[in-house]
Formats: structure tokens, sequence, C-alpha cells
């Protein structure tokens, strides 16, 4: 049957432990009583009237201050059968030993309980109030209660002096009060603290205090008795108060041993002994007092000063969590919300730690270390299989979803192996792991390592719950966030066009890095394409803000810029059609957009900016900007807009990009467009690819790229192989009585090449109407100059028109004549047309298709 608590049965084993407890306590108790004592009749001859100095006093009171009330009858019975034995032993009466037995047993008695009823707490020596209710008690009261009681005995046994027996008893036993019984109680504040070092510089103390007492204590002539007062000084400094009293204890034993066997300064005494009992005992307590008086000066000194750091740490704790609060309110995703917890929470609670999250597939923990951490360490345990349960506390907390306590290296050691192999390295000696908590579902853990045992207050414990929390719900709104911007990321990559290997001319590559803080779906853009007539259209753009919307409308402003150049608009037409179009695309408004068009076969670049960076054209390890053709952004603007020219040299290598790449907070523009070009100068080669990954790798400079960054390199060439040896017919022409050779040179030049019928009509009749248009308004009013015409055969089967003239054309000559619309045949007939009208001259550019 079991024994129900409460029981007798169930009560025995608890009696049984007390029982064994005080007979343990008494047993020390009478061993410790009879070795003083011994020491007090043998070596300071307690029977005589010398000096004086009865150490069992301090053990039967430290003995009554340390241990519980139900152990103080066996600590008095201990006491007074020990010193009823070593008085019998001694040679005295009954009758007398009893009355010393009644004097060392009421003394400690009422010391301890006056002592008791005034701190009831347990006893800290190193405090003001605590020392002096010491003193009053142990030190003066109950030896006054114990000397009245010896001297009566002594006066009447011995027919001794009442007043002197007095004085002698109460020196002697209110020493060792003050020493050993102040040593015993201050070592108890000690207990669970003491390291091996500080037990040997302990030990070294009382050996050069025994060492310094005797060197000084030895003499008669040559007063040194001063010599052991700087140790317990020295002791008193560091605020041992137990130190101050073991180290006082032994002054006195030594000084009192020596005194009585006739060396030191009071051996000058030996005719007045009790003279000499009084004063060395009243020299020794006052340098153990004094000693005492520092430590506790010091100690009050140590505490206040660890308050202040208590209230600056809780100040710090307080600015912790609302530093660790406003970051992670505006922490986006799981790599953000990760930084400001290292950083901001657990760097700063616990000497070093790390946060653990789990990963998408809840296979693994992925952890990041605080700073202080060896980063060998942090790249070993980056990475940890969920499965390893056990081995390591962050996995064990998240799958229990409970937090583990270890307060001091030994649990530590005990439960995981693994981390203490590690502690020479960190030096952690107290551990605890909270996990990282939303509902049901355990998404990680906040691992927090000290380098002390027992570290892990309350407090800090209360604060790495709350970080915990703020955990949970920051993780679980980073996930989220990062499930909606994967899918926003996934729309916005496919409204980005993929660039074509097959471009005339040109080779290109572009580079599109979204910004890595928040994530945000931004609205920079990239194209290149393909025009009508061998040319390629190169454009980039930036739309305001970020989101989804705004992927949207860099999607619909990147398709009608592709459909506007594909019907053989120039980069001003572009740009003034996108303007009309943000009527009708939502947030277009104020977007930049950089639009050009190369044709490589006469290696002609034409551009313009609409609040675009200008590109940055390379040649020959030479960078330059082209800025002119520069407006305001889309809608912006009620001027004219412009676009300009230039042959480009061979080979080259232009470079458009957004602001994201050269923009940075703490810098002017212009540094950054300074560092593009440097960095674009010193790059060779021919693959644009190569160019992009560089330049990326160059500008970002190790830093997190706060906006979307767009590089597009397109190598600007002539035109490949055959095409660069295409077949072309070039005539000149004075008068319209020129077209009929013209006619027949077409048609010859078409059979030779074998053009389709259909070509071959187009051919003509484009060519007609376009020679016709410039002979008779190109002109007009003056002799007729030359009109050139050039025909080429282009890849595809593609024919290119160009006529030039040297006039200029009159404004509305042609309106309404059958003539007049000959430009309306062309372009219906044409793939492209291009007009460009300039003070030297006109140039009409005609693209037909190919069969």
């Amino acid at each position: 049957m079991t024994p129900v608590a409460g029981s007798p049965a169930g009560r025995h084993p608890d009696r049984q432990r007390r029982l064994r407890t005080s007979l343990l306590i008494a047993a020390a108790v009478a061993v410790g009583y009879a070795l003083g004592s011994g020491c007090s009749w043998l070596l300071f001859h307690a029977s005589a009237v010398g000096a004086v100095f009865f150490p069992p006093a301090g053990v039967t009171f430290g003995a009554l201050v340390l241990a519980h009330r139900r152990h103080w009858p066996w600590i008095l019975a201990a006491a007074g059968a020990t010193e009823l034995g070593i008085d019998l032993w001694q040679g005295l009466d009954p009758l007398t030993a009893a009355g010393f037995v009644v004097t060392n047993v009421a003394e400690p008695l009422v010391g301890a309980t006056l002592l008791r009823q005034l701190r009831p707490q347990r006893i800290d020596l190193t405090r003001y109030r605590d020392a002096l209710a010491f003193l009053l008690c142990g030190v003066v009261a109950g030896p006054l209660v114990g000397a009245v009681i010896g001297a009566s005995t002594s006066a009447l046994a011995m027919r001794s002096s009442w007043w002197e027996a007095l004085g002698q008893f109460w020196a002697g036993d209110g020493l060792a009060v003050l020493t050993l019984g102040a040593a015993l109680v201050g070592l108890d504040s000690l207990r669970g603290r003491l390291l091996a070092g500080q037990l040997t510089r302990g030990g070294a103390t009382l050996a050069a205090t025994g060492a310094l007492t005797t060197i000084g204590f030895w003499p008669r002539e040559v007063p040194l008795a001063y010599l052991p007062v700087p140790v317990l000084l020295a002791v008193g400094f560091r605020g041992r108060v137990a130190t101050v009293g073991a180290a006082g204890f032994v002054m006195a034993f030594t000084a009192n041993l020596l005194s009585a066997a006739g060396h030191g300064p009071w051996s000058g005494l030996a005719g007045q002994p009790r003279l000499e009992a009084a004063s060395l005992q009243v020299y020794l307590a006052v340098v153990v007092l004094g000693a005492w008086a520092l430590a506790i000066a010091v100690a009050e000194r140590d505490r206040a000063q660890a308050e202040s750091r208590r209230e600056v740490a809780a100040r710090r704790r307080l600015q912790t969590l609302q530093d660790v609060t406003a970051g992670l309110a505006t922490a986006a995703t799981s790599d953000q919300m990760v930084r400001v917890l290292v950083d901001r929470g657990v760097g700063l609670v616990a000497d070093h730690g790390a946060v653990a999250i789990v990963d998408a597939a809840g296979a693994q923990l992925r952890t990041w270390t605080t700073s202080a951490v060896p980063e060998q360490l942090a790249v070993r345990f980056s990475e940890l299989p969920l499965t390893e349960a056990g081995r390591l506390p962050v996995v064990d907390a998240v799958r229990t979803g409970q937090p583990i306590r270890l307060p001091n290296l030994a649990a530590v050691t005990a439960r995981y192996p693994a981390v203490a192999q590690t502690q020479a390295q960190t030096g952690t000696r107290s551990l605890l792991v909270v996990p990282v908590r939303v509902g049901d579902r355990c998404l990680g853990a906040l691992a927090f390592s000290f380098h002390r045992d027992d570290a892990i207050t309350p407090e800090i414990a209360s604060i790495a719950q709350t970080l915990a929390e703020l955990a949970g719900q920051a993780v679980d709104r980073a996930e989220r966030y990062e499930a909606e911007h994967a899918a926003a990321h996934q729309l916005q990559r496919a409204l980005l066009p993929q660039i074509s290997t097959d471009l005339p001319g040109v080779t290109a590559a572009v580079c599109y890095r979204p910004a890595e803080r928040g994530r945000d779906v931004g609205g920079d853009w990239y194209d290149v394409f393909e025009l009508p007539g061998n040319r390629v259209g190169i454009a980039v753009g930036d739309v305001v803000g970020h989101g989804l919307a705004s992927a949207i409308t860099m999607g619909r402003l990147q398709q009608s810029l592709r459909s506007v150049a594909q019907t053989g608009a120039t980069p001003v037409e572009v740009l003034e059609a996108l303007d009309l179009a943000c009527h009708t695309i939502d947030g277009a408004d104020f977007a930049t957009v950089g639009y050009a068009e190369y044709s490589p076969t006469d290696r002609l670049l034409t551009y313009a900016c609409a609040g675009h960076l200008p590109p940055l054209l390379v040649a020959d390890g030479v960078g330059r900007y082209l800025t002119e053709a520069r407006s305001l952004p889309l809608r912006l603007t009620s001027q004219a807009r412009t676009q300009a020219q230039l042959t480009v040299p061979e080979p080259a290598m232009l470079v458009w990009y957004s602001d994201g790449l050269v923009e940075r907070r703490d810098q002017v523009i212009d540094a950054g467009l300074d560092r593009l070009r440097r960095a674009a100068a010193g790059l060779s080669g021919t693959e644009p690819q190569i160019w992009c990954d560089r330049l990326i790798e160059a500008m970002a400079d190790d830093r997190v790229i706060v906006d979307d960054t767009v590089v597009a390199c397109v190598r600007l060439g002539g035109l490949p192989g055959d095409a660069a040896n295409a077949p072309v017919l070039r005539l000149t022409l004075t008068s319209p009585a020129d077209l009929s050779t013209a006619r027949r040179a077409l048609r010859d030049w078409s059979a030779g090449h074998e053009l389709s019928p259909d070509q071959v009509d187009a051919l003509l009749a484009t060519c007609n109407e376009a020679l016709i248009n410039s002979l008779e308004h190109a002109y007009h009013g003056r002799a007729t100059g030359p009109v050139a015409l050039q025909v080429m055969l282009l890849d595809r089967r593609q024919v290119r028109i160009e006529v030039t003239d040297r006039g200029h054309w009159r404004g509305h000559s042609y309106n309404g004549s059958e003539r007049g619309r000959g430009l309306d045949l062309i372009n219906r007939m044409a793939r492209r047309l291009v007009l460009d009208l300039s003070g030297g001259g006109t140039r009409v550019t005609i693209t037909l298709p190919g069969r």
C-alpha cells in the first residue's frame, strides 16, 4: 500500500531525513567546538587569567544562524555536551563545568534569537543593517549574557574578580563571533558561487595573514603587529566579508597563540595578564572591524554600481523591445525580420545567440547567429536538420514547442554535449531557448546564450518570450508577404520580354535585378526588338512606384512602345505617342522612357529620352554619355520632344540602365554616373552578357539594392556577312525625264535577284511615287537638283529603298491632288516608311516586306 501524504507512514521518510540532517549538523558542531575549545585550553591557557580567545563561541553562533530552528536543540546539545566533556577532562568540578555549559549554550542562543528577531530573512553581512544587527546581537548581546554567566561561575568557583572575568569572557567570545562567526555566516552567502580560483585565492590570503601575523607578533622589541593589517584591508577592499572574517580569525588565533607563548608586543604585559588579554582582543577587534567596514562600503558601492547597471540594462532592454517592434513592423521579408531580431534583439539581450527559422519545406532550421559567434561556428550550424532531436537545444525547442532553460554549464554539458563541445569558443555557461510560435505552429526559435551561470533572470526570460511573440507575428507576416510577392514577381517576369538572339547587326543582353529591401515589385522595364528594314529598337523605362499596379503599368507601356515603333515611328514620335497613351494607362504619368533606333546598314543611332538617364556609348575604351535629345518624363511637358542622331564607330557597346544602378542615398547622382562610366570603360570584349554581369557587380559594391535595377548592354555592329554585302542599286535622277531609265534599271535589278512579281510591282510603284515627290516638291521654284535612289536587298528578301534630295518640300503642296496621295500609297504598300525632313534635304526610307 502506498503511503498517503500527511499520514504517519508518509511522514516517516521526512522525519528520518530531518533526523539525519540534525545529527550531521550536531556532529559537525561538536567537532568544531571540540577543536576550538581544545585550542583555548591547551594553547591559550583558558584556565589561567592570560590571553583568552574562545573559537567555539563563533562555531556555535554561526551554526545557529545558518541552521533552521528545528536543528537548534541538536546544535545546543552538541555544544553543551562537548563543553561538559572538555571541562571535566580539564579537571573542573561538575558544578563549575555545568556553569560553563550554561554559559556557552545561553550565549549563542540569546545572540541568534535576537538576530533572527531583528533580521528574520537570510543574513547578508555586506549590508549595513545586517552587519549592525550581527554585531549588536552576536558580538555584543550574546557574549555579554555569556560573560555574565561565565563571570559569575568563575567568581563562585575560582574566587576570581567578577568584573575582570566579565571582560575576559566578553572579549574572547565576542572576538570569536566577530571573526569565525562572521566567516561562517559570510560563506553562506557565497554558496553555489565558489570556484576553484576563488578557493585558491582565499587560501593564499589566509596563509599570508598567518605568516605576516607570525612575523609581526614574534619579536618582542620591534613593533610589527601591523603587518597583517594591509592584508585584511586589501581583502576588505574587494568586498569579501567572509574572507575578512576568516583572515581575522587566522590573525586572532595566531596572535593569541604567540602572545600566550610569550612573543610579540603584548608579552611586555605578562605581569598584567588581564590588561594583556583585554588590549590584545580590542586591537584585533578594531583591525577586523575596520576591514569589515571597508568591505561593506565596497560591497555597497558595488551594489550601487550593479543597480545602476541593471537600470541601464533595463532601459536598454526596453529600448531593445521598442527598436525590435519598430524594426519588425517595417520588415517585409524573412531576411529583414531575421536581421532585426539578430542585431537589435538577441544580440543586445544575451552575450551571443541565434535566430532559427524553419525552412519552407519544413525539414531544416536556417540559423543566423550574432556577430559574437565565431564565423566557423556560424557556418557550421547555419542549417540544422529537424531530425536530430536531442542534439541541439534549438531543434528540441522547435520540435516540442517548449522553452529550454539551462541555468549553468553543468546543465548545458549534461543535456547537450554538442553545445558543450563549443563552449571553449563561445564561452556559453547558461542558455535559454524560446520557441517562435503562431497559434499551433512552431516557426522557429530564439537562442540566448550567456557567459555566466544563473544569468537567466525572470526579467530576461520575460523579454525573451516577448521577442519570440513579436518574431512569430513577423515571421507569419513575412511568409504571407513573400508568397504574394513571389506571384507578383512571376507576373513581372512574364511581362518583361525575352531578347531575341537573332537581331540584325546587334547582340544584346539585359540584367534585371529586383530590389532586395522589401522585394517590392518594381516598375523598371526594358525591351530590345527588331524593327522593319533591318533596324533594332532599344527601350528602357521606369514607372513611378512599386507593387503589382506598377508592374501592370510598365507592361502596358512596354507593349505600347513596341506597337508604335513597329509602325515605323521615329524615337521622337514614339515618345509623343506614349504621351497620348498615358491618358488610358493608369499609373503611367511621370514615367521615364529612353528609346533608341539603330540602323546597322549605315550604323546610325537615333535616340530620345523622356526624363530617363542618358545612355552610355563605349568605344575604344572610352565611354561618353549621349546627353542630347532630353526632355521631361511622360505627360510633364508641353514642349515638342526632340531626337538626336550619331554614326556609331566600330566596335561600340551601348549601355542603358535604370536609376537603381547609379543612385545612392548618400551620394549625388553624378558620382554614380561617373562610377558607371569608369567601370564600363574598363571592360573589354564583345559579349553583352558579360558586360551586364560585370557592371551589376561593380555598381552594387556589396550594398543592399534598394531599388529595381535594369542594365541593357547592346553591341552595335554592322550587318553581318551576307547582309553587309547585299546587292545595291544606286541611281541619280536630275529631272522627271530620268524616271523611265530608273524603272528599266529597277526591272533589270529585280530580275537579276529573283524578286517575286508582287515584290517587283511594289518596288516600281513605291520608287516611282517617292522619286516624283522629290523631283517635283523638293526643288519647287528652283532649278531641279539631284535625287539619289538606293535600293538594297536585305535578309529575309526584304527590300530597302532610300530616296534622298537636297531641297525643301512645300508644305501642303500636294493636298487634294492625286499625286499628293503618293505617300499614303507608299505607306500602305511598305512595311515601314520613315520621312526625315531637315534643312539640308529630305530622305524617304521605305522597307518592303519579303516573300
